[in-house]
């Protein structure tokens, strides 16, 4: 067997090695993939269960406690007003208009 053979021989078995972990490595992404997806419906079921239980306990919280709810509402408004009529500015005096020959005057300087 010459040098060729050999490197030849060699480069064959390289590419069996090669073919065969690719071909792994594609099945190890596959199944990750088809767990993640699986994974993922599971998620989403659980969040739909979670909202109709979420929404059954909060309709009926709202009915036995409408009375607490407006007494809430009442005093965040209130709050929410006067925190705001704290903080708004307040209107500035008017300026006195000038005469009516100092803002000609003005506006020819310009």
């Amino acid at each position: 067997m010459n040098f060729q053979e050999k490197l030849l021989e060699a480069s064959a078995e390289l590419r069996t090695r090669a073919a065969a972990l690719a071909a792994s490595t594609l099945e190890r992404a596959r199944n990750r993939a088809n767990l993640t997806s699986k994974r993922i419906s599971v998620l989403n079921v659980a969040g739909r269960e979670l909202n109709k239980v979420a929404r059954r306990h909060a309709v009926r919280f709202v009915k036995q406690n409408s009375t607490i709810a407006a007494a809430v509402r009442k005093d965040v408004t209130d709050l929410a007003r006067t925190t705001y009529a704290s903080l708004a500015p307040r209107t500035a005096p008017k300026k006195a208009r000038r005469a009516p020959t100092a803002r000609k005057r003005t506006a020819k300087a310009a």
